[in-house]
């Protein structure tokens, strides 16, 4: 799993709903993790399961984390 950073865009592999991750993973014990995530096109936030949440694809990532998806205004709340 590649280290999630603060801005990162990243799916739900239950789900399969896109959020963005705005924390630092928290670890609850020695084998899990949460990670605070901002559901796109919602107001809602979760703590998503390290070993449920993946990583968007490079294209898909904003232009600040190396990606070509440039965030309409309000991102990530708007639908």
């Amino acid at each position: 799993m590649p280290e999630l950073q603060l801005g990162h865009r990243v799916l739900h592999t239950s789900s399969e709903r896109y959020g963005f991750v705005v924390g630092n993973v928290q670890v609850t014990g020695w084998n899990k993790a949460l990670v605070p995530v901002a559901i796109e096109g919602s107001t809602r936030y979760e703590y998503w399961p390290l070993i449920r949440t993946k990583l968007r694809p490079l294209a898909e990532q904003l232009i600040g984390m190396g990606g070509s998806y440039k965030s309409p205004k309000g991102f990530p709340l708007n639908t």
